[in-house]
């Protein structure tokens, strides 16, 4: 056998430097794209990591105004509760009588010395028992009574009962409507 070396490659040399040539650019255009899907990829990462960090910021912040919104619910249920209650005691009060003015009703009647008791039936009817010290006293209550009811401070007066005790001392009791 010989030793000769076998060659395989052509000999048209100029047909495989156009073949270098185009693989030269090919492997260069290759280099080129996986560039540019390298960067492609990591503007991807990239985009992905930032909308995934926006959407737990705005879970939790979803959250937190769910919180919020929770308590302004128990907050508001806590205001039209007292807004209900407050409406219905303004009624109450628009309906109340001013029973202050009562009291100076009753100085002008007797002294508040004299009085031994003082009721308010829920028809408005005042009812009071005085102890006086002798009839003068009495007559006098009977007669300002009179010209309260003439100024028409009070209307519909009752003498309910009068009582003349053994010590001189009189208990007269009277009923009658204040007018405010």
């Amino acid at each position: 056998m010989s030793n000769s070396p076998i060659n395989l490659i052509k000999k048209d040399v100029s047909s495989f430097r156009k073949l270098s040539v185009i693989e030269d650019k090919l492997r260069l255009a290759t280099w080129w794209f996986l560039g540019v899907l390298f960067v492609i990829g990591l503007g991807i990462g990239i985009s992905f990591f930032l909308i995934s960090a926006r959407m737990r910021d705005l879970e939790s912040r979803k959250v937190e105004l769910t919180k919020q919104i929770n308590l302004q619910n128990v907050k508001e249920g806590i205001l039209l509760s007292l807004k209900e209650r407050t409406s219905i005691a303004g009624k109450a009060l628009d309906a109340a009588k001013p029973w202050g003015k009562l009291f100076t009703l009753l100085v002008a009647i007797a002294d508040e010395t004299n009085y031994n008791s003082l009721s308010i039936e829920e028809s408005g009817r005042v009812t009071t028992v005085l102890n006086l010290v002798n009839i003068d006293d009495a007559v006098l209550v009977i007669s300002n009574t009179m010209s309260l009811v003439q100024e028409k401070s009070l209307r519909s007066p009752q003498l309910v009962s009068f009582t003349f005790k053994d010590d001189g001392t009189v208990q007269v009791s009277l009923s009658f409507v204040p007018v405010f």
